[in-house]
């Protein structure tokens, strides 16, 4: 007796039904819902970021590149990705939950960090021309931080406020883009 098996061998004793090796799951009445919401609200997006890009004015720099070259870039990605995400959903390719490293827990929603990530992100939004861009984003990367799971609050809030500060000065300073300052309008 060989010590290979043949596939049909392998997949009798491994599986009751052999005939199913290869097929795709079949879905329930729920499964893969999520994943086609996904699909289209990719699809959504690069629909409205691709018209904002072609409703740009054309540009009259000696390169031809204007503001509304990177928006059709990323319009185009993504309506490619949602076209990809929806071939491979059709083709009964579904996404399957990795293994969690150390002890993280995939199988519940962690509703308190994505509560305080929430308030973070929705902290910036309407801070961000009142306060300026530096105490707004300090907060909301230091709430993030949070969210994560840091609790080196000390550490967390320097590194929040540095990033800001790098990404302020980077974007005003080298890239001469303007982002609000806020109360600290004479100060920086």
């Amino acid at each position: 007796m060989s010590d290979v098996s043949s596939p049909q061998e392998t997949a009798t004793q491994e599986d009751p039904n052999p005939e199913d090796l290869g097929a795709a799951p079949r879905p329930t009445p729920t499964r893969g819902l999520g994943e086609w919401a996904v699909a289209a609200a990719v699809l959504v997006l690069g629909v409205v970021v691709l018209l904002d890009g072609l409703g740009q004015r054309q540009s009259t720099s000696a390169s031809g590149i204007g503001a509304g070259f990177m928006p059709i870039v990323v319009g185009s990605l993504l309506l490619a990705l949602a076209v990809v995400l929806a071939v491979q959903l059709a083709r009964g390719r579904r996404g399957e939950p990795e293994q969690a490293e150390g002890d993280v827990d995939v199988t519940r929603t962690h509703w308190t960090a994505l509560g305080i990530a929430a308030a973070g992100l929705l902290f910036f939004l309407f801070t961000v021309e009142p306060l300026g861009f530096i105490p707004a984003t300090t907060v909301m990367f230091f709430l993030i931080s949070l969210a994560m799971g840091s609790r080196r609050y000390l550490t967390a809030l320097v590194i929040a406020l540095a990033t800001a500060c790098v990404i302020f000065f980077s974007f005003t300073k080298l890239l001469s883009i303007d982002l609000p300052a806020g109360f600290l309008e004479g100060m920086i």
